[in-house]
């Protein structure tokens, strides 16, 4: 009961520390915008674009609270007692058991809230473009994608370790058997997870319709922005994003040695050359990108990740009880893949919250330096006016609460981005 409880405890003050944020972003909102992003809004737009975040609020806070309030009824419940039985205690069985019914009751709570998100809100602001049977088509392959994604990633990884623990006593994990158990895992995990992006970007596909852009001025423009990186991009493409919203982007897409541009065709019809290769510079910037001390740091946490693993490997016994009791807690007999993951998941909340803080932080920093490489290029200009026209066409909040860009984004806030770019251009003009 005790375990129960840490867990209830835990979920609790997470979705009320988001409740927190939230209330921070609508006073923080009430705040004048910063020269840098004040033209980006009309007064009138500005109110449209607080009209539209408050129209999200109140299904957000009603979808946490029943997500909070199930996720507290299948801990308290014999819930995975019943996936026990239905699995047959059979370890793979109740995996799959389990993962349907979870995902199922993930997909009734968040359907209604993410159709009303499309059909209501997305629709008030001119923002949709999705008729009924596309949202649905998009919810099935999402739903069904990511099942098998989650197949593809856990059923063989577990296999492995099965398999290895069975051919090694639990006395036999030596220093050397540890080390040997986790290169194997390693690579076998490696292995999977490049299943599973291939899975990825076979959706991606089954989404979107993508069309290599056409030869001509523009993708040579384009190569040419390649002309002093060492990796290269040989795919060029088009995807017909305007079918679903009036969204604008591109994005690099990077699978070992393949990589892709997408770009929206809303983005090629509705804004001007020199801003595609405003954004696409940036994206060439991450091709460019040196190893920093921050990567380094990055390398040394996955470094110590093994080390920990080894680290358990050899005091087995000490974590085979703490597993043990993981399962009469939840008065089981068999391992139950998911409830050990989700158990763990949330009792390491508050150390993932660190460690996402310091990877936000060098994901920021990269994002700087990528925009650095498109004021090199001379479309810095042209990038602070491509973000303002998408900040204001996707209704974004250009200045947010500083210590939620501290806390939860990957990207500057676009107030901090625009005065970095202003920043690197006048000091280019300097030299």
């Amino acid at each position: 009961m005790l375990l129960k409880t840490i867990l209830i405890a835990i979920m609790v003050i997470h979705t009320f520390f988001d409740f927190i944020l939230q209330y921070i972003a609508i006073k923080h909102r009430e705040l004048p915008l910063p020269e840098e992003v004040a033209d980006i809004y009309s007064p009138e737009r500005f109110q449209k674009f607080k009209s539209y975040k408050k129209d999200y609020l109140i299904p957000s806070i009603i979808q946490n609270l029943l997500s909070l309030t199930i996720n507290i009824i299948i801990i308290v419940s014999p819930f995975y007692h019943l996936m026990e039985i239905l699995g047959k205690h059979n370890i793979y069985l109740i995996f799959i058991v389990t993962l349907l019914c979870t995902t199922l009751i993930e997909e009734v709570i968040s359907l209604p809230f993410d159709y009303y998100s499309t059909f209501v809100i997305e629709e008030k602001y001119d923002k949709n473009k999705k008729t009924p049977l596309v949202f649905f088509k998009d919810e099935c392959l999402g739903l069904v994608s990511n099942l098998v994604i989650m197949s593809v990633i856990i059923l063989p990884i577990t296999a492995l370790v099965l398999h290895l623990i069975h051919h090694t006593t639990l006395t036999s994990f030596t220093l050397t058997n540890s080390i040997i158990f986790t290169l194997i895992l390693a690579l076998g995990i490696g292995v999977v997870m490049l299943l599973a992006m291939g899975l990825s970007y076979l959706v991606l596909n089954i989404q979107y319709k993508f069309t290599d852009l056409e030869d001509g001025e523009l993708k040579d423009k384009i190569n040419y922005l390649m002309r002093d990186s060492k990796k290269k991009v040989k795919h060029i493409k088009v995807y017909n994003e305007s079918k679903k919203s009036t969204g604008k982007n591109a994005f690099l897409l990077k699978m070992l040695w393949y990589r892709e541009f997408g770009i929206a065709d809303n983005f090629i019809t509705g804004n001007d050359e020199d801003e595609l290769l405003a954004v696409l510079s940036h994206e060439i910037g991450h091709l460019k990108h040196k190893k920093t001390v921050y990567n380094y740091l990055n390398y040394l946490f996955i470094i110590l990740l093994f080390i920990i693993l080894i680290a358990i490997l050899t005091h087995l016994p000490f974590f085979n009880t703490l597993y043990h009791y993981i399962l009469e807690s939840f008065n089981i007999q068999t391992l139950n893949i998911l409830l050990v993951g989700e158990v763990i998941a949330i009792l390491l909340k508050p150390i993932m919250l660190l460690i996402s803080i310091f990877t936000n932080y060098v994901s920021r920093i990269e994002e700087y330096e990528a925009d650095d490489n498109t004021v090199k290029e001379g479309y810095g200009e042209a990038l602070i006016r491509t973000f303002k026209t998408l900040s204001s066409d996707e209704l974004v909040d250009v200045n947010p609460a500083p210590i939620i860009e501290f806390l939860e984004f990957d990207h500057p806030g676009m107030y901090n981005r625009i005065h970095h770019i202003h920043q690197k251009m006048h000091s280019l003009s300097q030299q």
